[in-house]
């Protein structure tokens, strides 16, 4: 195996274990404690639906387009998912200090 391929799909589990950690943020955030573990697997399929959708957006404008129309697209669509993580992942971090695993 192509040790590029080998790094490529370890980052590509990382980013995904990232988008978990941050959609778990924004259930604990809706969600109370005991509803949210209910919903584990919903939140596991509203990640992979993220990601497919995501995956979607970065080839079908490229496809039809050309490279040229798609740049806005790619732009957002890389802005829209810095914000999901950087919101998702705070609010996981101070859900964690309200029910003080994490010490302030």
């Amino acid at each position: 195996m192509n040790n590029k391929l080998v790094k490529i799909m370890m980052l590509s589990l990382v980013l995904v274990w990232i988008m978990i950690y941050a959609t778990e943020g924004i259930a604990k955030a809706i969600w109370p404690t005991k509803q949210y573990k209910k919903y584990r697997l919903w939140i596991f399929a509203m990640v992979m639906l993220n990601v497919l959708i995501s995956f979607f957006l970065m080839l079908s404008p490229y496809q039809l387009f050309g490279q040229s129309s798609s740049d806005g697209y790619y732009s957002l669509l890389v802005t829209a998912h810095i914000t999901y993580l950087i919101v998702g992942c705070g609010l996981h971090v101070f859900s964690q200090v309200d029910e003080k695993k994490i010490v302030a």
